[in-house]
């Protein structure tokens, strides 16, 4: 829908609000290298004959904790992904006689860790999924095969060796998938050329989620269920909010804001262990579990995201440590203590809906074609009649009285938005707007929490409410 009435319209690229992530590569690079590794796909009819990246403008395949002082480190082929994987997959998946040539076109690779604390130390889970097209290489072109996607973790990972090892499991997970496609249907689709295969994305189907107008009510115990919006409707879901300046660890950008905690019972009133449940839904908004809070998730093009806390910063948590120990005269330090450096701070995070791993978004590799959000906010009629100021990032931006609305307009795809009423430390809300829809955001009478974010259809009816109700 396009509005030509609006109160206020600000774009805030001029304004420079928001922040970059506070995730950046502070160590030298980790360099995936694959040669010791073996995968064998004996079913398969085909053998590689280039693999091709398709991720855009990018070199970097994530972050993780690397070197004597943990620093975060990018992860990175040495010689570029397109022809390390190439040579290395022609060495693992060899021609025979009657094979076909395939390309291997990536479309996302992903490599990193999630690092918990615990009382006496620190827990590390490596995580890695692999989204990559394949298609057949016939005389008159490159015909589109299937869409292949897998994801992988590893708890207590302890040396780097674990991400080349997940990375040779994914490869040969999808070229499995790959062995089970049918090569002859790929004649019948249309031919591209090689650069065509790198820029232009072939159709696939898209999930359940995605083309329901609301998400059913219930649990998620997997990623496949809310993918299939096949949650389970007999479970119920307690839920407690958690007001804390600073839930997210040491960062206080948190301030203000109202997290959820849930307890999902089974239809017997059961109670069910927290590490089973992906998420929920209350029938119009899709939450995720994140370090046991649940998040409310936006759709862009091909993720969903929503704001969570950074993961732990090692480096800087055993510096401080050391640090502290020095200053007690104990000559040495280990993992604990505050939480420091960019742990906990907000930051935007993506689930790719075709591998389903969640992961921070770091580059231009998930940025939407249209990476820019359009967020309504809005008062309801009724009400007290004062204005409320309304500021974005701890700026004011213009104030509402009931009966009406602002326009934001947000280019920074990637970066947490903060919404805040009253003064830069009142009830605020953090999220991620989608950029492939309008964003509806009422504020409410209630002084706690007055932040309510819509569904899109319901929120645009209620603008549009507003908008007739003037014009009388």
């Amino acid at each position: 829908m396009t509005r030509f009435a609006l109160t206020v319209c600000f774009t805030l690229g001029a304004l420079r609000l928001a922040a970059q992530s506070p995730l950046s590569p502070q160590g030298k690079p980790f360099y995936l290298d694959l040669h010791a590794e073996r995968i064998a796909v004996p079913e398969r009819n085909f053998y590689i004959e280039q693999v091709v990246d398709g991720r855009g403008a990018q070199t970097a395949i994530g972050l993780i904790n690397h070197g004597l002082n943990n620093n975060f480190a990018a992860v990175l082929f040495r010689n570029g992904l397109e022809p390390e994987l190439t040579t290395w997959l022609q060495q693992q998946v060899t021609q025979r006689p009657t094979d076909r040539p395939v390309v291997l076109c990536v479309r996302q690779l992903r490599v990193g860790e999630i690092v918990t604390v615990k009382a006496l130390g620190y827990a590390s889970t490596a995580t890695a999924d692999l989204v990559a097209d394949v298609y057949e290489h016939r005389p008159d072109g490159y015909h589109f095969v299937s869409n292949v996607a897998d994801r992988i973790s590893t708890r207590g990972v302890s040396a780097d060796y674990e991400h080349i090892r997940h990375l040779a499991g994914l490869l040969e997970k999808c070229l499995y998938q790959a062995s089970k496609a049918n090569l002859d249907a790929a004649a019948k689709r249309p031919a591209r050329t090689l650069a065509q295969l790198v820029a232009e994305r072939p159709q696939v189907a898209r999930p359940a989620i995605l083309r329901a107008a609301y998400p059913r009510a219930g649990v998620y115990y997997t990623v496949e269920d809310f993918l299939a919006n096949r949650p389970d409707s007999t479970a119920s879901v307690d839920l407690d909010t958690v007001r804390s300046a600073r839930v997210g660890g040491n960062s206080s950008e948190w301030d203000g804001t109202v997290l959820l905690k849930a307890q999902v019972r089974t239809a017997a009133g059961a109670r069910v262990n927290k590490n089973n449940v992906w998420g929920f839904s209350d029938g119009w908004q899709s939450y995720i579990r994140h370090v046991n809070l649940y998040h409310p998730l936006s759709q862009q093009a091909e993720i969903f995201t929503f704001v969570g806390a950074a993961p732990v910063d090692v480096a800087a948590q055993n510096q401080q440590a050391k640090r502290t120990a020095e200053n007690q005269g104990l000559g040495g330090g280990f993992f604990g203590g505050q939480l420091v450096g960019t742990t906990g701070k907000p930051i935007v995070y993506g689930v790719d809906w075709r591998s389903g791993l969640a992961a921070p978004v770091l580059n231009a590799s998930t940025r939407p074609r249209h990476d820019t959000a359009f967020v309504y906010v809005y008062r309801p009629l009724g009400g007290p009649p004062a204005p409320q100021r309304l500021l974005l990032n701890d700026r004011e931006v213009g104030q509402l009285k009931p009966g009406q609305y602002l326009e934001l307009v947000w280019p920074h795809f990637g970066r947490p938005m903060r919404l805040s009423v009253g003064t830069p430390g009142g009830p605020a809300l953090l999220l991620a707007p989608s950029t492939t829809a309008a964003n509806y955001v009422r504020l409410g009478p209630r002084a706690a929490s007055p932040w309510e974010w819509m569904p899109a259809r319901q929120g645009e009816a209620e603008v549009d409410a507003l908008e007739k109700q003037r014009s009388r």
